[in-house]
């Protein structure tokens, strides 16, 4: 006769599984980061973000609990209308909405009931006061479970320097217009590769084509230059290499199927 009690047996609460844990692919910013992207305009910025939030070859759209997304143009930028759809969107930044996230962060007692965040700031740091709260956020973000800051910018004289200094990973578009502005990127980064001089010639390396970036890792030391996510172009304190590396990733179309 079968015991009656069978299939009802009191089972343990699984752990939640560790984030860092997580699968992602090694090149990818690991959380928590600060990812710094100075692009300007039709340079593909917003087809990298969609890529990074909604592609499963990337972070994708099951990486992050939330994604929360500040920008002035998300509801009319045709190419970030499948991110619209997947995320928290506000049109318009105001501190008060930034502060409201951080508190509701904080207010979990138990971390690890706390949700994982990834916050993009699209073309809204040159438009803020210099002592606004999301330029502070930047030296803070890793203790409110927002494990992936994202702020974009076609300027990067108008970065808080708070932001530049805690940046973890940089993307800089091409094609870049403005050379004084790409210079003083080169006189703030170069030191940490060779020099000015030599940081323009790894950035040439890494953008030949249009819409191509260069990708900097800051958090490893020395600090990595790739190509778009795949191959590495110099080593910090180095000229620029020919290393290539076994995964190169695909920004291509997202389509529906991508994004439902």
């Amino acid at each position: 006769m079968a015991d009656e009690t069978d299939g009802l047996q009191i089972l343990p609460v699984k752990d939640l599984p560790n984030q860092d844990d997580r699968p992602l692919h090694p090149n990818l910013p690991k959380p928590p980061s600060l990812l710094l992207m100075i692009s300007p305009i039709r340079t593909g910025k917003s087809t990298i973000i969609s890529n990074l939030l909604l592609n499963s070859n990337f972070y994708g759209q099951d990486f992050f609990d939330e994604t929360i997304v500040f920008s002035p143009t998300i509801n009319n930028d045709k190419t970030s209308r499948f991110l619209k759809k997947s995320a928290t969107c506000y049109d318009t930044y105001t501190d008060e909405a930034m502060a409201e996230i951080v508190k509701k962060q904080s207010d979990y007692e138990d971390k690890s009931d706390r949700p994982s965040i990834a916050l993009i700031l699209d073309d809204i740091i040159g438009t803020i006061r210099r002592e606004a709260f999301v330029n502070g956020l930047a030296s803070r973000f890793r203790h409110y479970g927002i494990d992936l800051l994202l702020m974009a910018s076609q300027n990067y004289r108008k970065v808080s320097p708070i932001i530049r200094s805690n940046a973890t990973h940089m993307i800089i578009g091409s094609p870049f217009p403005n050379n004084k502005e790409l210079g003083k990127i080169a006189e703030e980064i170069g030191d940490q590769f060779g020099g000015a001089d030599n940081f323009m010639a790894i950035y040439r390396k890494a953008t030949p084509n249009k819409y191509d970036f260069l990708y900097l890792d800051l958090s490893e030391n020395p600090p990595v230059a790739r190509k778009n996510f795949g191959e590495v172009i110099a080593y910090g304190g180095q000229g620029y290499s020919t290393k290539m590396e076994n995964a190169d990733f695909n920004l291509g179309a997202l389509g529906d199927k991508k994004t439902e």
